[in-house]
């Protein structure tokens, strides 16, 4: 009895151990062909070694680079169960997320980087993807909000705005007759020729054109802060 339980473990490790190397080919071969960029190869390959947590990270970033989000994201999902360890699980969930920001799934994302930066709370990339995505959900729940309070949507609040709008008209006719008849009593605003501005005037648009340069620069610097973090990718 003693015997045939001990050559039961040695065949059972015996599978293991096969096992094991047939995942290490695999991945390998996945490797080569992923970073000659046959994704489709790739794909193939980390297949075979699927149920290896280092099989399914691949396999996930291979699906990601081939544009079959919904794929990476499930397969993103499985590596982040079998990932033995913390930093592998952080990995998971850090591609998890880039998946769910690709389909504009932004609370979905937050959630996938909260999971990530417990696990490695130092991770400056997952923090830097976590606030891009939770910047873009305020902006879509802003955009929402908005939508909700459109006048347009509402008849009675269209009219209101309408009547609004030409009280503002109005407002502005009466403010332009009231300055041409100051200008006629000013003779320093009579002696000003056709064409030619006041000094105040003058420096009101130069402030104006300088707020809408700085407003300008602050856009393209924040654009060339989104493209240069986003998306990230993690190499096993």
């Amino acid at each position: 009895m003693r015997t045939n339980g001990l050559l039961f473990a040695l065949l059972s490790l015996s599978g293991t151990l096969a096992a094991q190397k047939e995942a290490d080919r695999a991945i390998r071969e996945g490797n080569t062909a992923y970073k000659k960029g046959d994704q489709p190869g790739a794909i193939r390959s980390y297949e075979k070694a699927r149920t290896d947590q280092r099989g399914a990270f691949n396999l996930g970033n291979a699906y990601y680079r081939e544009d079959s989000v919904a794929d990476a994201q499930r397969t993103f999902e499985a590596a982040s169960t079998l990932a033995k360890d913390a930093d592998g699980q952080a990995r998971a969930y850090h591609n998890l997320g880039n998946t769910q920001m690709k389909q504009r799934k932004w609370q979905e994302a937050v959630n996938a980087y909260k999971q990530a930066l417990k696990r490695r709370p130092d991770d400056e990339d997952t923090r830097y993807n976590m606030a891009y995505a939770q910047k873009k959900l305020q902006e879509e729940q802003q955009k929402k909000k908005n939508q909700k309070q459109d006048p347009k949507q509402d008849p009675q609040k269209q009219d209101q705005q309408q009547q609004q709008d030409q009280k503002q008209q109005q407002d502005q006719k009466d403010q332009q007759k009231q300055g041409q008849s100051q200008q006629s009593k000013d003779p320093q605003k009579q002696q000003q020729k056709p064409g030619q501005i006041s000094e105040q005037d003058a420096q009101r648009i130069l402030d104006a054109m300088q707020q809408q340069e700085k407003n300008t620069q602050e856009k393209a610097r924040e654009k060339l802060r989104v493209r240069a973090k986003l998306p990230i990718e993690k190499d096993w």
